[in-house]
């Protein structure tokens, strides 16, 4: 399971609508931030590679956002299998 925090910049009249459209994709959630212009984003998926997706296709695609930007990255995979995606061992 990778967990992503992470913020997006969007267009201010459309605000409300752009939460709900956010709200309804798959892995994602959205919280408030204080700011109207920005709201903070929770992304769970599978991996990485799901995440990534989810944060530079799906979330780009909504209408209304203007960027998004990830701060935070928890991956909890075993140590064994970080191990070897970095070292290449078997």
């Amino acid at each position: 399971m990778v967990v992503i925090g992470a913020f997006a910049r969007i267009e201010l009249d459309e605000a409300d609508s752009v939460h709900k459209r956010l709200d309804a994709l798959r892995g994602v959630s959205t919280f408030d931030l204080g700011d109207r212009k920005k709201v903070g984003i929770l992304v769970e998926a599978e991996d990485m590679d799901g995440a990534h997706r989810v944060l530079t296709r799906d979330l780009r695609a909504v209408e209304g956002v203007l960027g998004v930007w990830p701060v935070y990255v928890h991956d909890e995979a075993e140590p064994e299998d970080v191990r070897q995606a970095v070292t290449g061992a078997v």
